[in-house]
């Protein structure tokens, strides 16, 4: 069974009670549109031997140095030659075979990599794929063979359009949105991961098949997108530090008669039910020994209505009432919380404790 080792954020350790995290629907908020670069930083990055960290200047790093610089790049460049040279149309193929058997063997690479759980490795030999197919553009040079050689110029082409064929297929399990949209770009539909296979008779993308027109797969990610982040995670730091702070901090002194005031009892849940349209809150139904209270409390994050039904409680049952979302509250369960939020009933540990038996 494959298992982790775990992803820090920013130097810390992720903990939503904190809200020390990136929470997805904030991140579509911010980032509309780049789901696959969250997929890819966080395959690239994963902690499969060791812990990680996930940082902003990284997710931007890799989007902006692989993503748009590598994998789009050779994307763009190639659909756009196609055009300018050949209507969008795809040329004949030509001499250049050995790149063509290549591209079969990163299929078998990657889908090893997956098959053994190694998910990063398989997203950097995809990645090795698309830095393939822009190295041969760069070393054969198309934009200087069109005068001098058409006919070596359509087999460079033909070439490069099978790898981002290939790239349309492979890059399926890691950035479905892009592969999708790469293969609208191409014109061409999803094939069988044991389909993608080239060679002198066999193509992804055959002659006189006509491409449609080329489109960014990736956009440049900004600083000033990345040090809106960094704000966010310095005021939930600042935040945390304050309430850790205050809960360090022993509240003021009361009178020995101030405490005596207070009248808490043992306490039954004998009904829990989620209150409608909120997150936090519970509407209970306590035996308190003297009378049934309903009491809202702010504890649904923490536990579920089923879960503590029958759960003894210590009550404070002598807290003026007040209506909480239409609701009398006639008294507050004492908890117990932990500094990342944990709840905890304080409940007595003996079972001959009765209800309305008071806690001194």
């Amino acid at each position: 069974m494959p298992a982790n080792e775990f992803l820090n954020l920013e130097g810390n350790k992720i903990s939503t009670s904190k809200n020390w995290a990136v929470w997805l629907h904030e991140y579509l908020q911010d980032f509309p549109d780049k789901q696959d670069v969250l997929r890819y930083v966080l395959t690239a990055n994963a902690p499969e031997s060791k812990d990680n960290d996930f940082t902003w200047k990284d997710f931007q790093a890799r989007n902006n140095n692989e993503l748009v610089a590598i994998l789009g790049n050779f994307i763009n460049r190639v659909t756009v030659l196609t055009h300018k040279y050949y209507d969008g149309i795809v040329p004949e193929k030509g001499k250049h075979f050995k790149e063509l058997a290549r591209i079969s063997e990163f299929r078998d690479s990657i889908g090893k990599s997956i098959e053994l759980f190694r998910f990063r490795e398989a997203s950097q030999e995809l990645m090795n794929l698309a830095r393939m197919g822009n190295v041969f553009l760069q070393e054969q040079e198309p934009w200087k063979k069109i005068k001098e050689n058409p006919d070596e110029v359509k087999g460079i082409l033909f070439v490069v359009l099978q790898i981002a064929a290939s790239i349309a297929h492979l890059s399926e399990p890691f950035l479905p949105f892009s592969a999708k949209k790469l293969r609208n770009i191409l014109n061409i539909d999803l094939k069988n991961w044991d389909d993608v296979v080239l060679s002198e008779t066999e193509s992804l993308i055959k002659n006189g098949h006509q491409i449609n027109a080329s489109e960014l797969l990736f956009e440049k990610i900004e600083n000033d997108a990345i040090q809106l982040q960094l704000d966010k995670l310095t005021a939930r730091k600042i935040l945390n530090e304050q309430e850790n702070k205050v809960l360090n901090t022993q509240k003021d002194e009361i009178t020995f008669d101030d405490f005596t005031n207070m009248d808490v009892r043992i306490g039954t849940i004998l009904q829990a039910e989620k209150m409608p349209k909120t997150k936090k809150l519970l509407k209970l139904q306590v035996d308190v020994g003297i009378d049934t209270r309903t009491i809202v409390s702010g504890i649904a994050e923490s536990f579920s209505p089923d879960n503590i039904i029958g759960q003894q409680v210590c009550v404070l049952i002598n807290l003026a009432p007040r209506k909480i979302r239409g609701i009398e509250s006639q008294g507050m369960i004492l908890m117990a919380e932990t500094k990342d939020g944990k709840l905890s009933f304080l409940a007595p540990v003996s079972d001959s404790i009765k209800n309305g038996e008071q806690v001194n």
